[in-house]
C-alpha cells in the first residue's frame, strides 16, 4: 500500500493484471503491457493456453526478445520472474490453424 502525500521514504507498489486474448497465427505481436514509467519494475508473469485441437502455442516476448521467452502448448501454462521489466507479448507459433485463447496473469512489483 502505498503512503499519500509527503514522506521521506520509498513506497512499494504491487499490481496484479490479467488479459485474455486470442492468438489467430503465428506472426502477430498481440501487446499486453509495456513500461511507460522511468521505475524499475520487477514482476512475475504468468501463461494459460487454453486451446483445444489444432491450437497455436503461446510464445511471451518479454522486453522485445525475438524468441518466445516461455511457451505454453494448448493446456499448458508456465510462469517467469522477470527483473527490469519493459514489455510484454504475446505471440503464436507451432502449427496451429484456429484461434486460441490465452490468459497472460501478471504482478507487477515497484518501489517510488
Amino acid at each position: 500500500m502505498a503512503n499519500l502525500g509527503c514522506c521521506s521514504s520509498s513506497s512499494s507498489v504491487n499490481d496484479s493484471v490479467c488479459a485474455t486474448v486470442s492468438i489467430v497465427d503465428a506472426t502477430t505481436l498481440i501487446p499486453i503491457w509495456e513500461n511507460t514509467t522511468n521505475f524499475m519494475i520487477n514482476g512475475t508473469i504468468l501463461v494459460e493456453n487454453n486451446g483445444l485441437t489444432n491450437a497455436w502455442d503461446a510464445g511471451i516476448i518479454i522486453n522485445g526478445v525475438v524468441a518466445p521467452v516461455i511457451t505454453a502448448a494448448p493446456g499448458e501454462s508456465h510462469s517467469i520472474t522477470v527483473n527490469n521489466l519493459t514489455s510484454i507479448e504475446v505471440q503464436g507459433s507451432g502449427t496451429g490453424t484456429v484461434n486460441t485463447p490465452v490468459k497472460v496473469s501478471f504482478s507487477l512489483n515497484y518501489n517510488f
